[in-house]
């Protein structure tokens, strides 16, 4: 069964975040900048004196922030200053500038230039911090493979296909991974502990601390007979796959101004749909464990829980229906087909997507994001224009 991935709309993201900053900094005037567009630029000369929020194409952060950054793009660069706390998603997040406290960025490709003064944590398929890069903090990171040639202050805990360290840790590392290469120029100044097939070459003095190496062993019973299919017959995946069907065609019936918009919505703003998906994903889960530890903060976790919940429920047909759409509207050279048979088309593309080999896994977790991003732009567009009207403006 496909991965439930959580994300939520721009305006509730924007409410959490407040309601983080509220509870963690007490007693100090917040307020948010929402820029928005294909390609933002916080040129050199601009200081902004609040929390920057920015989706488009490209985010580009060459001047000062004196807050904390969500941007969310294909591309995300800093180049300049933030002074608080950088969340970032996109196929390529990297920091040339500095960063005052901490890093939560997400993508294919999430790479340090700069100075990050706090923690980074990042899941990518590559996560490179260059030999002019530093991390004052720790590292958590997911990666396909992971570069590390700049300083990092204190510990280095990840999970990696192949990984190389070449440069200072402060504390102890922890990792997971097939391949680890250590270099003569890397300083680890605590213990090491990995999981791995096979151990490692450690060159003399590079470890300051204890050493532990776990060998894993591969299940060679299902290595040499796997599932040709991957799953793709199997009982979770076909009840998920009927649920979805019935529920989206519940929706169809019952909200059809709405599925109007999620469609629109796909069509006319696919980049900041995503983005809004991938936003709440970050924010939703950090926020409602802070608020939740406070009394006052429960029936607010309760009431967006049910929401959310809701969302996530929706958004796997909304993708789907949203695919279907673009399928046959490109069979039919441009005919709008009928949305229930739309929906089934793109159910049944979706569930033989995500069981292909290597990719499912990653390709349900962005379809999820994009999926409720789809949600969220149906939900918060209140401006409503006839049906008629908004197809015929999307097509054009």
């Amino acid at each position: 069964m496909t991965t439930v991935i959580r994300t939520w709309p721009r305006h509730l993201a924007v409410l959490l975040t407040l309601l983080v900053l509220l509870v963690g900094l007490p007693g100090q005037a917040l307020a948010l900048e929402n820029r928005k567009g294909d390609a933002i630029i916080i040129p050199t000369n601009e200081t902004i004196n609040d929390d920057l929020f920015a989706a488009g194409q490209t985010v580009t952060i060459a001047g000062r922030v004196n807050g904390d950054v969500y941007a969310f793009a294909q591309n995300v660069v800093v180049t300049g200053t933030i002074d608080g706390d950088l969340i970032a998603a996109g196929q390529q997040v990297r920091i040339d500038g500095t960063v005052g406290r901490d890093v939560r960025a997400a993508g294919s490709q999430v790479t340090i230039n700069g100075q990050v003064g706090g923690n980074v944590t990042a899941a990518a398929s590559q996560i490179s911090v260059s030999s002019n890069g530093r991390i004052d903090g720790s590292l958590l990171g997911g990666a396909s493979s992971l570069d590390l040639f700049g300083p990092i202050g204190r510990t280095l805990t990840f999970g990696a296909s192949s990984a190389d360290l070449a440069g200072p840790i402060g504390g102890n590392v922890q990792a997971g991974v097939e391949t680890l290469t250590i270099e003569p120029s890397a300083r680890i100044g605590g213990a090491l502990e990995y999981r791995s097939e096979r151990e490692a070459s450690i060159p003399p003095g590079t470890v300051a601390g204890p050493v532990n190496f776990v060998r894993t062993e591969r299940d060679e019973s299902r290595a040499s007979q796997p599932d040709p299919l991957n799953g793709l017959f199997g009982l979770g995946g076909l009840i998920w796959l009927f649920g979805t069907a019935v529920l989206g065609t519940l929706a169809i019936k019952l909200l059809p101004d709405a599925t109007e918009r999620v469609v629109l919505a796909g069509r006319q703003r696919p980049l900041q749909t995503f983005g809004l998906g991938l936003a709440a994903l970050l924010l939703i889960p950090i926020a409602a464990l802070v608020v939740a530890i406070t009394i006052i903060g429960l029936p607010l976790v309760l009431a967006v829980g049910l929401l959310y919940g809701l969302g996530l429920l929706l958004a796997w047909p909304a993708l789907g229906l949203l695919l279907g759409v673009l399928i046959s509207m490109l069979v039919r050279r441009g005919q709008m087909p009928h949305y229930i048979w739309a929906l089934l088309l793109g159910l049944v593309v979706l569930h033989l997507a995500t069981h292909l080999p290597y990719l499912g896994g990653l390709i349900g977790f962005l379809g999820l994001a994009f999926g409720l991003g789809l949600v969220i732009q149906a939900t918060m567009r209140r401006r409503r224009l006839p049906p008629a009207a908004e197809l015929s403006a999307a097509a054009a």
